[in-house]
């Protein structure tokens, strides 16, 4: 009944193979049905935003000036048609420890996923790439984490870098916790040419490496 309400108002829905679930949610969104709405956000510092009504976003705007960091809803930033970063650039991290101290120590525009995306993490990608934001990202250093890292990569249609995660910093990360056969499994879906040596590396030891151990 959505998806037919939706044609009915020549409303698009656009769907991607790299997050299929978020079509649907999507869907709800445009017809105006919140799905989860308390625990659906994003976490950010530094950001400014623009709503459709081409008004700065007054909270984000004093947030930013304390140079708080701060958790953002779905329902929020679906009301934004634009956000602005510094030097038009943001840091994404996995973990929300490392987003706290880099958002208590560094003069730049952060964000964290905290794990699997969700669809507010995912609206903010299209925002900051129609705004030609530039992407540094790190996530952790184990199965699950590179993957992630490579479907944000493949998702964003702007400047993607992957940052600290590469063969050293692997090995400054790695713990004592052995991957199980399992979940090294994983690491044969990742084809991003940017990946492949921090993959050998993580194929040779079979430990996880957390990306708090690279930021202390």
């Amino acid at each position: 009944m959505i998806h037919r309400s939706l044609e009915q108002r020549n409303l698009l829905i656009e769907g991607t193979e790299i997050f299929p679930a978020y079509k649907r949610q999507k869907s709800f969104l445009a017809a105006g049905i919140l799905l989860d709405d308390v625990s659906n956000y994003a976490m950010v510092c530094n950001v400014e935003a623009v709503k459709k009504d081409g008004t700065i976003h007054m909270g984000m705007d004093g947030f930013q000036k304390e140079k708080d960091m701060l958790q953002v809803p779905l329902g929020v930033i679906s009301d934004w048609k634009e956000v602005r970063c510094l030097q038009q650039k943001i840091y994404i991290v996995e973990n929300p420890s490392v987003f706290a101290m880099l958002c208590g120590k560094a003069e730049c525009s952060c964000m964290c996923m905290n794990g699997q995306p969700r669809l507010a993490g995912l609206m903010l990608l299209d925002l900051l790439e129609k705004s030609g934001t530039t992407i540094y990202y790190s996530g952790d250093l184990d199965p699950e984490g590179i993957l992630i890292a490579q479907k944000l990569a493949d998702y964003y249609r702007g400047k993607f870098h992957f940052w600290h995660m590469d063969p050293e910093d692997y090995n400054k990360s790695r713990s004592e916790e052995v991957i199980s056969d399992r979940r090294m499994k994983i690491l044969d879906k990742i084809t991003d040419v940017r990946l492949i040596s921090v993959v050998d590396e993580i194929k040779k030891y079979k430990t996880a490496g957390y990306q708090e151990r690279i930021f202390v």
